[in-house]
């Protein structure tokens, strides 16, 4: 069962096609782990770029920090980026895997934080949201997160734009739009983001 994550962001100091050879790259290596469940290099907007990634536990997460792929990334830090990458580890609430990754290229980032006292609420309302993800057909990976105490969000994959504002205009929003004055602290922080290279194993 998936039950944690990891999440990389960092601004490149190179060109696009660099970082997107430097990603499909990375994606093959990450083939290789049989604890690393799946994988995405992702590529936000104004040179900055991500890697998401999901795990069983914690003894897998560590060793892919310990492993080939993240030595890579690290190694990288001076020549590719302007800085160390900001590593965020996260629990995950609720999933959506691919039996196998095929055709994405489109993703999604949201992320926003509970009212005080509300975060049980947001980790349930969160849980809820898995059996509605399951029946759209053009979301192909989602993921629950839970980055801290009180901050949540996911990150979802989709073949392409029309798959992820289907998504971004479904059931979920609309039972964010219902509960989010209720439960939130404030607007969602999203991120419209392109999947470069990814892979899972296949379950």
């Amino acid at each position: 069962m998936i039950t944690k994550a990891l999440l990389l962001r960092f601004e490149s100091q190179t060109d696009e096609d660099t970082m997107d050879t430097f990603l499909e790259d990375l994606a093959t290596d990450v083939s290789w782990e049989k604890t690393t469940q799946a994988w995405f290099g992702i590529r936000y907007m104004r040179g900055e770029f991500g890697m998401y990634s999901c795990y069983d536990d914690d003894a897998a997460r560590e060793a892919h920090l310990a492993g080939e792929s993240a030595k890579k990334v690290f190694a990288a830090e001076h020549k590719l980026m302007t800085a160390a990458p900001r590593i965020t580890k996260i629990e995950l609430l609720g999933c959506k895997m691919p039996a196998a990754l095929e055709g994405v290229t489109k993703g999604l980032v949201l992320r926003f934080k509970a009212k005080p006292g509300k975060e049980a609420e947001v980790a349930k309302m969160m849980r809820d949201c898995a059996p509605l993800v399951d029946k759209e057909p053009g979301t192909l990976a989602w993921f629950a997160n839970q980055y801290d105490e009180s901050h949540f969000g996911t990150f979802a994959a989709f073949a392409d734009t029309g798959a992820r504002f289907a998504h971004l205009t479904g059931q979920i929003p609309r039972a964010l739009g219902i509960t989010g004055l209720s439960l939130l602290g404030g607007t969602p922080e999203v991120h419209m983001v392109d999947v470069m290279a990814g892979t899972a194993r296949q379950r």
